[in-house]
């Protein structure tokens, strides 16, 4: 797969996820940060998104994933641990670009490995996705350069 690296301004975006689980977790502290609108909908989650749920940073919608849920959404994060429900999401038709934990080939966006320091946002993605990888190379990168970022 070919893919086209972008750096997305998600601030009042309405963005997805389905799936209540530690990656779920993680995703949507990024997306908080970028200033997007997070909606969840799992019948459970972990407990640092019931905290924001009740803080009322995103929104708990507290059932399994129904068909169309995703409509509407400028993004959405199929995370579930399922990789059937996560991959019936992603082949919605007319349904957002999707991000999805398992491996399908119906994955139209990929989360890279991201690293902030002093103004810069680092990004890195393997092909195929590989966030292992992606991570570890981010990880290698930054403390590269991470004395010479300070002293640019």
């Amino acid at each position: 797969m070919s893919a086209y690296p972008l750096v997305a301004d998600l601030a009042g975006d309405s963005v997805l996820v389905v799936g209540g689980g530690a990656v779920a977790a993680r995703r949507i502290s990024r997306l908080l940060e970028a200033g997007a609108r997070v909606v969840l909908v799992s019948p459970v989650a972990v407990s640092d998104l019931v905290r924001l749920a009740q803080d009322g940073r995103i929104a708990w919608i507290r059932r399994r994933y129904v068909e169309g849920d995703e409509h509407g959404f400028g993004y959405v994060f199929a995370l579930t641990d399922d990789p059937e429900v996560n991959d019936r999401i992603a082949g919605r038709r007319g349904s957002a670009p999707t991000n999805v934990a398992t491996r399908t080939s119906r994955r139209r966006i990929s989360v890279p490995a991201v690293r902030q320091m002093d103004g810069v946002t680092l990004a890195v993605s393997c092909q195929p996705p590989d966030p292992r990888r992606s991570r570890m190379i981010a990880d290698l990168c930054l403390s590269t350069l991470s004395g010479r970022l300070s002293g640019a």
